[in-house]
């Protein structure tokens, strides 16, 4: 690589700066060159390499209809065979339990007096995230539900804006709430015409409804799951699988 020089012999002013500057000069020059034959083209390589992540990392549409289950389970939500379903606890436990193999000893986890808050809990993420490191289950897809609840009427779209929130599941693991990354910029469910007018009538007598939201996705593989506790006073143990979003459904059950 071309070096800057760094001294030059004592000249007059003028003249001393006049050799300065024509080193600097020829240094730039020089630089041009790397640049241009080495720099740039590995800089176009790594572009285009992460163009099919950047595509990938795109959220996925929240504007989706709304889908009456008739009394039929979430389960038949899911028409894609690959996609596995995390829905029960049963469903979650057999799924940590293929990833993680056994739950956290929560009870050993709780910092003693004198030792920094948090350093038992860290170190278990830090080392279960270096143990699943190139798991099968790091790339299947999987999953999960949130509530949601129909806000105000978007009149262009036909459909209500939605509002949501986590939907805990009490396992043998601890309490399962998944974290979705890579949501959508809007989100908004958009019922059939003869379901917007019954909604439009309980809507209007101000009743909240509530809808359920179907997400599918892939754990994000450098934090696939987080453990720590709850902040609801019980310090109950929990699992937060960290989920890349690529697909977003809402139903409701009968209104």
């Amino acid at each position: 690589m071309p070096q800057l020089p760094m001294s030059c012999h004592i000249l007059g002013p003028s003249e001393g700066s006049y050799a300065y500057f024509k080193g600097v000069t020829a240094y730039m020059n020089e630089r041009s060159n790397y640049y241009c034959w080495f720099i740039f083209p590995v800089a176009v390589c790594c572009f285009l390499i992460e163009l099919p992540l950047l595509a990938k990392a795109e959220p996925p549409s929240g504007i989706q209809p709304l889908q009456q289950l008739h009394g039929s389970d979430v389960h038949s939500l899911l028409t894609d065979s690959s996609v596995r379903p995390l829905l029960t606890a049963q469903e979650q436990e057999a799924f940590l339990s293929e990833l993680e193999k056994h739950p956290p000893q929560w009870d050993q986890l709780h910092d003693p007096p004198g030792e920094e808050q948090g350093t038992r809990l860290f170190d278990l993420n830090r080392q279960r995230d270096d143990l699943r490191e190139g798991h099968p289950l790091l790339t299947q897809r999987i999953a999960f539900v949130w509530s949601g609840i129909l806000r105000e009427y978007h009149e262009s779209l036909k459909g209500y804006k939605v509002v949501m929130g986590p939907n805990p599941t009490q396992t043998i693991w601890g309490i399962v709430r998944f974290k979705p990354t890579g949501l959508p910029n809007e989100m908004v469910a958009i019922p059939s015409p003869s379901l917007l007018h019954a909604l439009h009538s309980q809507i209007g007598d101000g009743k909240p409804l509530e809808i359920g939201i179907l997400f599918t996705g892939t754990l994000i593989p450098w934090e696939s799951i987080i453990y720590g506790f709850s902040h609801d006073g019980l310090e109950q143990g929990m699992v937060m699988p960290v989920v890349q979003i690529d697909r977003v459904q809402y139903f409701i059950r009968n209104p």
